[in-house]
């Protein structure tokens, strides 16, 4: 780990030439499990390791006390004395399973004795649950920063770790996704509120307000499981930042600068809406051509200035030197194979020599339909490697064209 803590920021210190001399960001996709706790390690070893002074926030979820012991277990396990991990006392909701009213706790971001205090840590862990929970925390009503939240933003611009999962990497980009998902978005657009955690799962995208530590674009999480991807370009083609980063569920990016690296079991999806055509606002279902998407895997490294892609050791490129010779296949939905997308454009694209262009749609009803036409083509390229007997597959500068359908 000390090794490649080192390799990154020795590379992540050449892509932020020019970049403000800021601390470090971890932001995982959501659902960290055994199989993924090297994100929270890292976390840690970024923190200062046995040096670490780690504060919790758990506004987001229900679960105070259960979600705390479990990340004041994994940090003291990896070696930060157990008094060194505290639970910041920010929240709007009581957790029914302790004695203390958590909800009591809603005006604390504005305690100056509390800011004083996170002064003196060197990282701030967000737990993830609702992250409209965190932003209600942390600004103020008209929108403005609370003390604890100027505390927040000098730790990072001093050097600091920040870092969340789920609600908790939400939070990190300016503009806020809060709910919705990519049907909802592709037909319907955006809505002004949610009023369930429910209707946070389905329908048209609300966004709003996040706490802006992350410059670089819009972050989106548990984006591989949840199929996030049009909800995503839904939000960038209607903001100025076009380009959004999508983290898979067990995954993280590592962001230092303007360099981040992927750790974690799977990858972060950029995407970039710089140069789209077909596309006229507020029209829905959407129509949309000339999206770039490229895919980072674990190991990888992308610099966001220069848009460029740095493929972890070993990975060879595909095209150009396919390995498959199998015609597209018109499926959809749970029987089509390699649904995730690294699989869907490595396998059935880029290492195909078969053909240059799949397709993948989303009905409405029996009348509305949308095609995704995923296209390779002259910028774009794929990269393989093996784990084990696993294929691995990251790949850069896809096409998608999205085109609204009639009928069945």
């Amino acid at each position: 780990m000390k090794k490649w803590l080192t390799g990154f920021l020795m590379l992540v210190a050449s892509a932020a030439s020019g970049a403000s001399d800021k601390g470090s960001l971890v932001i995982a996709g959501g659902a960290i499990s055994s199989n993924s706790v090297d994100i929270l390690t890292t976390f840690a070893d970024l923190a200062g390791g046995t040096d670490a002074r780690i504060g919790v926030v758990p506004a987001a979820t229900s679960s105070v006390d259960k979600q705390f012991k479990l990340l004041e277990q994994i940090f003291s396990a990896h070696g930060v004395p157990v008094e060194q991990v505290v639970l910041l006392p920010l929240a709007v909701k009581d957790d029914k399973d302790t004695e203390v009213d958590e909800s009591s706790w809603k005006h604390n971001a504005k305690d100056r004795q509390l800011a004083d205090a996170i002064a003196e840590l060197s990282a701030i862990w967000f737990i993830g649950g609702d992250q409209t929970l965190i932003t209600q925390s942390l600004l103020n009503e008209d929108g403005s920063d609370t003390p604890v939240l100027k505390a927040m933003r000098t730790l990072y611009a001093n050097g600091g770790t920040l870092g969340g999962t789920s609600a908790g990497a939400a939070i990190m980009s300016q503009l806020m996704i809060a709910g919705g998902n990519s049907q909802g978005a592709l037909f319907e657009g955006f809505k002004q509120d949610f009023s369930s955690m429910n209707e946070q799962e389905y329908g048209p995208v609300v966004t709003s307000r996040g706490l802006g530590f992350f410059t670089n674009g819009v972050i989106d999480q548990h984006f591989d499981r949840k199929a996030r991807l049009g909800r995503l370009i839904v939000t960038l083609l209607n903001d100025d930042a076009n380009i959004g980063y999508g983290v898979d569920e067990g995954s993280a990016m590592v962001v230092s600068g303007n360099g981040f690296q992927v750790i974690g079991e799977s990858g972060v999806t950029v995407v970039d809406t710089r140069d789209v055509s077909d596309f006229k606002q507020g029209r829905y279902p959407l129509s949309v051509k000339g999206i770039r998407l490229s895919f980072v895997q674990s190991g990888d490294s992308y610099d966001m200035a220069a848009h460029q892609y740095y493929p972890r050791d070993g990975a060879a490129e595909v095209v150009g030197n396919e390995y498959f010779d199998v015609p597209a296949q018109h499926i959809a939905g749970i029987l089509n194979a390699n649904r995730d997308l690294d699989q869907f454009i490595g396998y059935n694209l880029l290492d195909n020599q078969a053909t240059d262009t799949v397709h993948s749609w989303v009905r409405q009803n029996a009348q509305a339909k949308i095609n995704l036409i995923f296209t390779q083509d002259a910028q774009s390229q794929g990269y393989w490697s093996q784990d084990l007997t696993a294929d691995v597959y990251s790949f850069t500068n896809v096409r998608l064209d999205i085109v609204p359908m009639k009928g069945n």
